[in-house]
């Protein structure tokens, strides 16, 4: 892969600061091992440290040391993502991921796809409350050899909550600034050969006004509130030691008030949103011989969108996505080797319409057919991934994932890979009666990496340089007021992240350095930062904790017609107690420094917040 002066200068800025940090770790590293198995990169169990695949894991623990909330929160401190909300918690919102947006990036709550077929194409992030959460797996780069269309930009799968050895029960309470209240309260354990896992949460806030009346017209002045009732339910049953039967069951219910500007609005309209996704999927995992295992999922989910508008000119919309996905994967594992393959048959449906008139009501099949391999032996690993997809209406399509790593001793790891990828138009882009087109083409992607890994001991430090290419890029044409194939892009950068402890303290960063561009303007793409860094800290000092988390976001075009939006950095800081074993006093500060910002033109964000709360756990 030929390193562009763009990479080059992007290299040369991070090998001072990467030297340092390992230098400096290298004097201190605790003697600790780091064994997290992660599946997300290849679809088979794999140390975090063997993984080719540029993967952050975000476990139980630093999910509850972050005290955050939500996903989109706590996603927003890793390397290059990046989030925007065109209002308050809950409404309209663009998650990015090496610079490709929401359609581009592949989320995933337990195996089941998450986006939504309307005409956003986008993931409900914030309504995904990390009380149902016990880990997240993130693979940056371009995979859909492995998990299909979407994965432009990467894939973030959430795993909820799920029984484990013994039995343990938990009750989190929290109030703080804005009237925010949240209550989180479960069991999980296993006896015998059942094992179960149940967590029940509500979250609530008044909000602020999140339109900013000085460069929007006629948004209403009232205060946008947001409130989000969630639970998780896993259950397993071991039928034998060799077999295993299984339920997971997720709710979120994200209630948010919302403002709409322009001249066709008017200061006194009250708009109202909701937002409901379940996902319920019923799954057998067995082990065939010595060296097979096999498992079969099927997979219902539903998110149902509701828009309300009370005012001059009152109505309602709403847009359900389904999608029901039956897979069955197969795994062989051999001396050194580790062989995978499976079927996936995905049927994906939309209704949607206003005042209780459907106006789109479609279906389509999507089906595909995939395998991999994992080869490690003495200082080489390589792994290899092809799949192919029909998706009905469209074009079938092939996808190639191909990586080889190399130890240059025990701590050093170079890497370099190509993938290839694909995304298909959402049913909204294709049929929608107003801006739909059904001559829209999937678009096509390319990515060549190289990148080196130093991991000794819990110290974990990845950077990577990365190119991608897209071609048919699927957009909204104002010219025609319809979805288009209307250009192409490129992004190229640097992307870097860091987790270790030294001593008793935890330590995370990530830098991010990239150039998306739009091949057919030359302009940066919109509301992607060239720069976004990161840096999170945790001292434990006996029984309290203090923390403090700095976000680094550059600045970057907003829509045409409206001013650059202005760089930003964000401070957070946290504290927890232990007041006995089972007993904890925590708090936090969001945006400590009470710092302006947006991240879509005439929205603002939260202003300085804190928060108080008290947990109990139990364990047996």
């Amino acid at each position: 892969m030929k390193i562009s002066t763009f990479r080059a200068h992007a290299l040369r800025s991070a090998v001072p600061a990467i030297s340092f940090l390992t230098l400096t770790c290298s004097a201190v590293w605790a003697q600790a091992q780091t064994n997290q198995v992660v599946v997300t990169a290849s679809r088979t169990e794999q140390i975090l440290t063997d993984v080719l695949p540029h993967t952050t894991v975000l476990g139980r623990d630093a999910i509850e040391q972050s005290q955050l909330t939500d996903l989109s929160s706590l996603l927003a401190r890793e390397a290059g993502f990046q989030f925007t909300q065109s209002g308050g918690r809950g409404s309209q919102s663009t998650a990015f991921l090496r610079g490709a947006a929401s359609l581009q990036v592949l989320v995933l709550v337990d195996g089941v796809p998450m986006t939504k077929q309307d005409t956003t194409g986008a993931v409900s992030l914030e309504h995904i409350m990390l009380d149902q959460v016990d880990r997240i797996e993130i693979v940056r780069g371009n995979v859909s050899a492995i998990h299909g269309s979407g994965a432009v930009g990467g894939v973030i799968q959430v795993f909820t909550r799920q029984g484990q050895t013994g039995q343990s029960a938990f009750v989190t309470a929290e109030a703080g600034s804005l009237r925010t209240s949240r209550l989180n309260l479960g069991t999980q354990g296993k006896q015998g050969d059942f094992a179960y896992a149940v967590s029940l949460g509500t979250l609530s806030t008044r909000g602020i006004n999140a339109a900013n009346l000085s460069q929007t017209q006629n948004a209403n002045p009232d205060t946008d509130g947001y409130r989000n009732d969630s639970h998780s339910v896993h259950l397993s049953y071991d039928l034998g030691a060799d077999h295993k039967i299984g339920l997971r069951s997720t709710h979120f219910n994200g209630r948010f008030d919302y403002d709409v500007t322009g001249s066709y609005a008017a200061p006194t309209d009250v708009h109202k949103g909701t937002t409901l996704i379940d996902s319920n999927t019923v799954y057998w995992s067995g082990k065939l011989s010595p060296i097979w295992t096999s498992r079969l999922n099927y997979s219902d989910a539903k998110e149902r969108n509701t828009t309300d508008t009370v005012g001059g000119y009152s109505f309602t919309t709403q847009a359900e996505t389904r999608t029901r996905l039956l897979s069955w994967t197969h795994q062989v594992s051999l001396p050194d080797l580790i062989l995978s393959g499976g079927v996936d048959h995905q049927i994906q449906g939309i209704d949607a319409g206003t005042d209780g008139v459907n106006e789109l009501t479609r279906q389509r099949n999507a089906n595909a057919v995939f395998g991999g391999l994992v080869y490690t032996r003495a200082a080489h690993s390589a792994q290899f991934n092809l799949r192919h997809d029909r998706v009905q209406g469209l074009v079938s399509k092939d996808s190639v994932y191909l990586g080889y790593g190399y130890d240059l001793n025990t701590q050093w790891k170079l890497i370099a890979s190509h993938a290839t990828a694909f995304n298909v138009p959402p049913l909204g882009y294709l049929f929608d009666p107003y801006s739909g087109n059904p001559g829209l083409r999937p678009e096509s992607a390319s990515t060549n990496e190289v990148g080196v890994q130093w991991a000794n001991g819990v110290h974990r430090l990845r950077s990577t340089l990365f190119d991608t290419r897209t071609k048919d890029l699927l957009l909204y044409d104002m010219s025609t007021w319809q979805f288009s194939n209307v250009s192409s892009v490129k992004n190229q950068g640097l992307e870097t992240s860091y987790s270790g402890r030294i001593h008793a303290t935890d330590l995370r960063a990530s830098l991010t350095v990239q150039d998306p561009i739009n091949e057919s303007t030359g302009q940066q793409l919109v509301r992607r930062a060239r720069t976004l860094a990161s840096a999170s800290v945790s001292q434990a000092m006996g029984l309290l904790t203090l923390g403090g988390s700095v976000r680094y976001t550059g600045a970057r075009p907003d829509i045409d017609g409206k001013p650059q939006l202005p760089s930003y950095v964000l401070l957070d800081l946290t504290a927890r107690y232990a007041l006995t074993r089972d007993w904890t006093l925590f708090g936090r500060v969001e945006n400590a420094t009470d710092s302006h910002y947006q991240t879509a033109y005439g929205y603002n964000q939260l202003p300085r917040t804190t928060y108080v709360g008290l947990s109990w756990k139990f364990k047996s």
